[in-house]
């Protein structure tokens, strides 16, 4: 992930683990589109409420106030990206590493969550327009995307259009959250 200095990258398998460590059972990628889709929505309180409300839903081992700071971060930081001037945004997704099956899961779940997300926090009123509607009529078809069996056997090699996917919903999901927050770019600052 490219970042500002402004804005540190988030880390999936760290996330994943804490959120494991408590019993959650949503993914990561999930939570972080909610909490994308909710931020576009109705900003931080939105995307703080929509975060409690998903987690309190879920019987955890532990309450999630044990990883309050790290669900805080993840709030800044998303929103920090989505306002940087220099369009730094994007969905916390498994490393390219990952096994190929996993990242399409989590880029379907990613935009599962940000439809949640959004379907939470935005009225029917704002949600207006041709092109946003397109974007989440799109992500409700990637939410449900999967490999072939050539694709999944080898055969067919679906890096490119994943990779093609990724940036549609890494630029789509920024276009939401300008549309949505009606909101200037705040100018790029360095903190320290």
């Amino acid at each position: 992930m490219t970042s500002s200095s402004a804005t540190p990258p988030l880390d999936y398998d760290r996330l994943r683990d804490s959120l494991a460590n408590i019993g959650a059972v949503m993914a990561v990628a999930e939570l972080h589109g909610g909490v994308c889709g909710a931020l576009c929505g109705g900003g931080q309180p939105a995307a703080r409420r929509w975060l409690k409300d998903c987690l309190d839903d879920q019987e955890l081992a532990e309450p999630a106030v044990a990883i309050a700071d790290e669900l805080d971060e993840l709030i800044d930081a998303s929103a920090r990206m989505f306002v940087d001037n220099d369009l730094v945004f994007e969905p916390l997704l498994p490393d390219d590493d990952a096994p190929l099956d996993e990242q399409v899961q989590a880029l379907g779940a990613w935009c599962q969550g940000f439809l949640s997300g959004v379907g939470a926090t935005a009225s029917r009123e704002t949600v207006q327009g041709d092109s946003l509607r397109e974007i989440l009529h799109d992500f409700a078809e990637i939410s449900r995307a999967g490999l072939s069996e050539d694709e999944a056997a080898g055969k067919d090699q679906p890096d490119f259009a994943l990779a093609e996917l990724h940036e549609y919903v890494r630029v789509s999901a920024q276009i939401v959250f300008e549309e949505l927050r009606g909101e200037p770019r705040e100018p790029s600052r360095n903190v320290h």
